[in-house]
This record gives C-alpha cells, sequence and structure tokens, in this order.
C-alpha cells in the first residue's frame, strides 16, 4: 500500500500523499517534516488512478496558490504500506512480505521537472478505526518556491506496486488483500480545505468482481471507470480511500491420491476464506479448484537448448519455466492446447503470459496480445491480454462454454507484443478454473 503526493497517502499497496505531511497527532521519527505548506493553499486535486494486476499507475494534477508572502515549501510525497498480522499457531509457518516503494516518480512544477530527493523513513500512522498498522516507508521530498500571491501547477506520476504479504505451511496458506489505500487525511496539512477535486479510477486489467471501495456511495461507475467529484473537502482519517484489487485467500493443494504416488494436480482456492488457527480448518469464502492436471500439445515449440527447454508441458510447471511456439516469425496462428483426462465444469483461465521468469525475459521475448480460444473444438473467442509482467499473480478470463462440461481447451496465438531482442512467443502458465459449490475437504497440514 503506499501514498499520494503533496499529502494523501496510499496504503495496501503503494499510495501517494497530497504533497505534505502529517504535523499534528502523529509522532513522527523525524525523518521528514514539512516545511511552510500550511501557507499554501490547495485550489484542486485531480487524481487519476489506473489499476493494474500488480500495480497501479498515478498520475496528480494539483494548483496551489500562495496567499501570503514569498515561501519557499517543502513537500513529502509518502510512500506507505498498512501492514496486516496473520495469526496462526501451526508450526513452522513461512511468511513472505514485499514492502515496495513508489517507482518512477517524477514531479514538474508549471510544467518544468524539478529535483526530487528520496529519503526512507519508518512513521508509524497505526489508527483505532483500522485492524492494521500504516507504515511510512519513505518519502520523494521536493522544494517549490512561491512568490507572493502566486499560483502554481504541479504535476505528479509514478508507478505503485502494490502491497503484498503471505503465510504459508507446507503449501497450505493465506495471501492477504492486495490493496491502495490513498489517505486523503495527510491533506489536512495544507491550509484550508482542497477546493474542488476529481477522483478517476481505471480499471485496466483487474477482474471487475474483485475491486471494492471504502467509500462505495462516494463514486459513480461508468463502464471501468469510478469518478468521484467533491469541493471544499477537508478530509479525516475516516475520508482515507482504500481500493483492493484482490480479495485475501487461502490456498491449499490438490492432489491425486488413486494411482501408486500422490501427484500435484493443482490448488484449491478459497476468497475470503477463514483459516482456523489451532486446526488449519478452512470455511466460508468462494473456493474453486485450479488445475493443470491437463496434457498440454502444442502445434509446434522452439528447438530446446543443452540446459533449457521450451515444451508445451512447462505451461503446468509454474512460471520459472515457458512454452515457445518454434516457427519463424512472431508466431502467430500457433496453439497450444489443453486437454483434460474427464471433462469438467471449467468456467475460466488464469494465465502467466509471456517468459515471466524474470523481467528481462519476459520483455526480451514476444508474448500473445490476442488469444483465439476454443473450448472442445468449437468457434473460437477473441481475448486480449494486457501486456504486464507479473510476478506472483495471474490473468484471468472467462471462457465461452456454452454450458457444455470443458474436455480441451485451444489457445491460439491472433496478435503479439514483439520482443525486444527475440521473435518467440511464449507463455508461462495456463491453469484451468473450475469453480466449487463449497469448501473442499483438506487433510492434515504435513
Amino acid at each position: 500500500m503506499m501514498k499520494t503526493v503533496l499529502c494523501l497517502l496510499f496504503l495496501p499497496s503503494l499510495a501517494l500523499a497530497n504533497g505534505g505531511g502529517y504535523i499534528t497527532g502523529v509522532s513522527h521519527t523525524g525523518a521528514f517534516q514539512p516545511i511552510g505548506i500550511d501557507q499554501v493553499e490547495m485550489l484542486s486535486e485531480r487524481l487519476e488512478i489506473d489499476l493494474h494486476i500488480e500495480y497501479a499507475d498515478i498520475r496528480i494534477d494539483y494548483v496551489l496558490h500562495n496567499p501570503g508572502k514569498k515561501v519557499k515549501i517543502e513537500a513529502g510525497f509518502p510512500s506507505a504500506i498498512a501492514t496486516t498480522t496473520i495469526t496462526s499457531s501451526l508450526p513452522s509457518g513461512e511468511t513472505t512480505a514485499k514492502q515496495p516503494k513508489l517507482e518512477n516518480f517524477s514531479l514538474t512544477v508549471d510544467g518544468k521537472a524539478i529535483k526530487v530527493v528520496q529519503t526512507d523513513d519508518k512513521l508509524d500512522l497505526s489508527r483505532r478505526s483500522m485492524t492494521h498498522g500504516v507504515i511510512v516507508n519513505s518519502w520523494h521530498r521536493v522544494k517549490i518556491e512561491f512568490a507572493e500571491g502566486q499560483t502554481r501547477q504541479i504535476s505528479v506520476k509514478y508507478r505503485n506496486p502494490y502491497y503484498y504479504s503471505d503465510f504459508s505451511i507446507s503449501d497450505n496458506g493465506d495471501a492477504e488483500p492486495l490493496s491502495l489505500t490513498y489517505l486523503f487525511s495527510a491533506a489536512g496539512a495544507w491550509h484550508g480545505p482542497i477546493g474542488q477535486g476529481i477522483v478517476k479510477i481505471r480499471n485496466v486489467s483487474v477482474p471487475a468482481g474483485q475491486i471494492s471501495l471504502s467509500h462505495p456511495k462516494r463514486f459513480t461507475l461508468e463502464g471501468s471507470t469510478y469518478t468521484w467529484s467533491f469541493t471544499d473537502f477537508e478530509p479525516t482519517l475516516e475520508d482515507d480511500l482504500v481500493i483492493i484489487t484482490r480479495p485475501g485467500y487461502s490456498f491449499s493443494p490438490a492432489v491425486d491420491t488413486t494411482g501408486e504416488e500422490t501427484q500435484w494436480i493443482g490448488q484449491y482456492v478459497g476468497f475470503n476464506a477463514k483459516r482456523n488457527p489451532k486446526t488449519g480448518e478452512k470455511s466460508g469464502g468462494k473456493w474453486e479448484f485450479q488445475r493443470d492436471d491437463y496434457v498440454a500439445t502444442a502445434s509446434s515449440s522452439l528447438v530446446d537448448t543443452e540446459t533449457l527447454n521450451y515444451q508445451p508441458p512447462n505451461v503446468s510447471q509454474g512460471r520459472e519455466t515457458a512454452w515457445a511456439e518454434g516457427v519463424s516469425g512472431d508466431g502467430v496462428g500457433e496453439s497450444i492446447t489443453l486437454t483434460l483426462k474427464k471433462a469438467s465444469p471449467v468456467k475460466k483461465i488464469g494465465i502467466v503470459n509471456g517468459y515471466a521468469k524474470s523481467a528481462e525475459l519476459y520483455y526480451a521475448n514476444s508474448r500473445p496480445a490476442e488469444l483465439d480460444v476454443s473450448v472442445n473444438g468449437g468457434k473460437a473467442n477473441r481475448v486480449k491480454i494486457p501486456d504486464e509482467y507479473l510476478q506472483r499473480e495471474m490473468f484471468f478470463f472467462d471462457l465461452s462454454t456454452g454450458g457444455e462440461l470443458v474436455k480441451s481447451v485451444k489457445l491460439t496465438i491472433a496478435k503479439v507484443y514483439p520482443g525486444l531482442q527475440f521473435s518467440d512467443t511464449s507463455i508461462s502458465q495456463v491453469m484451468l478454473i473450475q469453480p466449487l459449490s463449497k469448501a473442499p475437504v483438506i487433510g492434515p497440514i504435513r
């Protein structure tokens, strides 16, 4: 969670702050304290948030006015995380968390870029109204001069990776929600209210059903864009905006014990499921079976090297490997087919696009921009795939099944995003998603 600029903060993921800082009511670490901003008014703020699968792109435009004498202010745009404690009495638990900071931060004053200094911090903004703490882990500091009576336009851009945290024990675990928190409350450091403002939240590639806002009644939804307009806004802690882009979930391995050896066939995932900290038993929530127990074949495959292979079964092995088509050119028209042993009620697909072992390999190689998706050999439907390197999450899309059980799914490359170095088009991972009517019976944790 992170914050926004000039005194607003984002939490569960990165957020920006409304270019200021908390100067009252918070015990400060001393890493950053704003200077002079209590003399300057925020006439307007335009906040635009583009929601992607693992990050948000943020743009903010401010109009600031100095009604007093000449002043040189120092403002800070915080990077914040909202930490959540996962408790369990089970042994050998491991917690993985990423506490990212704002990326590619840039700020202009009246169209001219100015120097930005990044300073680490550990400012605790814990609130009684929340069950978790908010920590500002760094500031992007800027100095701006205002002449007497001067009005200036400030523009800020940056990328805000979402805060990520999970807890696991022997392949069983819990993942916390992915979210952003915009701390409107930080705007209180400026002089007076925010005169007028508009907030636009655009859903670029997140499944629409996963998005929730802490103040939904403030927003109107048109298409994939949430909009909120306000005037004379004097925010408090209760006004901070939390955007959840993926709910928390529990996960457990799905195994096949019918053969001589136990085989991994995917995983059970329960969104908003609850775990008993003493027994590990899970209940409630919306469950699905993310399965990779299919046989993968392809129209072609890239020739293997001494140490690497690019064969179709790689798409069931995680994102460290990939299938790559093997014809000359960009591979349009090449396909990979996933066949289940038994027809099943699969409803959607999860995909990790490209060669996702690293960001460098992802952008070096081509990856599908559009796929023609055919179920059981039927008519294909065109699906657009976002060009996003995914480290942990997947891109999901619904299958057009016509109500029939799914035996096979064919993915045909229809259009590609060109690689910077290679024209081989790759897919790293594919999961077939089968909804469950209730929580599955899961064996004890090893």
